[in-house]
């Protein structure tokens, strides 16, 4: 099922404190008669809202109908109780709330939802991770057989906060098959073989793997080349020799073609088998995580099986970095001690077509100067080089994001426990938005038998206070 917690949680408590008039009003849901709080955040970028519709089917589905107007919206910080209040408040409106699913782990919270009352039915994905709250839910039209759901009515009590992880993984969906019962090839003398898995752990088929040695007889280097069965397995019939492998896969993702280096199970890539004896070598889809071609604590974008985002601040002087028309300070901007905290939430499925978790990535603000105090600063007014406390450069890498379509959104906690929303955008001249849409482009004719590493384009997204 959909694991997509934090929406769920944050418009809870919105809509009940609306509800209950305990809140000042904020942004009107377009899809109850309800408003939420002041800090939620509603998406209205038509993409990212047709994007997010295909994300719900699954819980619309569940509920017994499919989606036809549906709303996404983000709460940079959740407080305490907020699923809670939001059930509350869901209750007060005349909503019976029905839980279908949810999963809570060290990775957030996430739930899948029903909400019915007389001629209106929804269906709605809440999660909640790294102190963040996204919801996406939608009005359902019932298929003729759909039954109201018997569960009980009772909400799930609202988790205790979490520290924000960085990143957080992306953990398969519920909804999606168990794993079948792989198995490896038994060894045969004169082949060389072996099982490639999924990132689900199930059998991979229409991978390719690439095969070099040595023969024993004459010393020869020698290549190979296969795919893998429906089984996910390869067997290859080769001259007596030691022989590596490598293995990729190649898929289409949102109208475009990547290839992808898979991970061997040994964990180094110059694993080498007898093909005298016979031996295996596995290999398995990874998402995130060093590849096994990286050194312990690598930090190049390309090192990771994610895709990475360039996190880059229109610091000063702003001609450098952005749009000289950027070099005036915002008034208000974030002092030191703020927390600025980066959310990734999924638009749809992965890649690999489970669904992931928003991604969050927190990082303390660098001081303010006064007027003059650094290089290259206005003098008519404060001003910083960087974002982050203590980076060395105007940017940052996001690193080891797993490919997919996401929402990105910036927020920044100030001391005062306020929060105030950081300006993004795609084109340095143009820093306007709270919330981006962000895809990732695979390289180039890129061919995976050639390369140990990389295969995504690193995406830049400018930021600004």
């Amino acid at each position: 099922m959909m694991n997509t917690p934090a929406a769920h949680l944050a418009l809870t408590a919105l809509l009940a404190l609306s509800a209950s008039g305990l809140a000042q009003a904020g942004p009107k849901s377009s899809l109850v008669g309800a408003s939420f709080t002041p800090d939620a955040v509603i998406v209205t970028d038509r993409q990212a809202v047709a994007d997010f519709a295909g994300a719900l089917r699954d819980a619309a589905t569940a509920a017994g109908g499919t989606c036809q107007k549906s709303e996404y919206v983000v709460w940079p910080k959740i407080r305490p109780g907020l699923e809670q209040q939001f059930n509350t408040g869901l209750g007060a409106l005349g909503f019976q709330y029905d839980l279908l699913d949810k999963s809570d782990d060290q990775d957030g919270y996430a739930a899948v939802f029903r909400l019915s009352k007389a001629g209106q039915a929804l269906a709605g994905i809440w999660v909640e991770t790294g102190g963040t709250a996204v919801l996406g839910w939608c009005t359902l039209k019932l298929t003729q057989t759909a039954q109201a759901p018997t569960r009980p009515t009772s909400a799930p009590p609202a988790p205790a906060p979490r520290p924000a992880p960085a990143p957080a993984p992306a953990p398969a969906p519920a909804s999606r098959p168990p794993a079948q019962a792989a198995k490896a090839p038994a060894p045969k003398p004169g082949y060389v073989s072996g099982i490639v898995l999924d990132t689900q752990g199930r059998p991979l088929a229409n991978a390719r793997v690439y095969l070099d040695g040595t023969t024993f007889t004459q010393g020869q280097r020698t290549s190979f080349e296969t795919v893998t069965k429906a089984d996910g397995t390869y067997a290859l019939r080769v001259p007596d020799g030691r022989y590596h492998a490598k293995a990729s896969y190649t898929t289409q993702y949102g109208g475009r073609t990547y290839s992808f280096i898979l991970y061997p199970e040994s964990g180094n890539p110059k694993t080498e088998v007898d093909s005298t004896e016979g031996g295996n070598l596995n290999f398995r889809w990874k998402l995130t995580g060093l590849t096994a071609y990286s050194a312990p604590g690598a930090s190049d974008p390309t090192s990771f099986y994610g895709a990475s985002v360039n996190f880059s601040y229109c610091g000063l002087p702003a001609s450098a970095y952005c749009d000289a028309k950027y070099t005036e300070v915002t008034p208000g901007a974030a002092p030191a001690g703020s927390t600025v905290t980066v959310t990734l939430t999924p638009r749809g499925p992965l890649v690999d077509g489970t669904t992931g978790k928003p991604v969050v990535f927190t990082f303390k603000a660098a001081p303010l100067s006064p007027p003059g105090g650094y290089p290259y600063t206005n003098p008519n007014g404060g001003g910083r080089t960087v974002l982050g406390e203590g980076w060395p450069y105007h940017s940052t890498n996001l690193n080891d994001l797993p490919l997919g379509a996401y929402v990105l959104t910036a927020t920044a906690t100030l001391p005062d426990g306020s929060t105030r929303p950081l300006k993004l955008g795609l084109d340095a001249a143009n820093v306007e938005s709270i919330s981006l849409n962000v895809d990732f482009a695979p390289w180039d004719d890129f061919n995976p038998a050639s390369y140990i590493g990389g295969g995504l384009k690193q995406l830049t997204v400018y930021v600004r206070d």
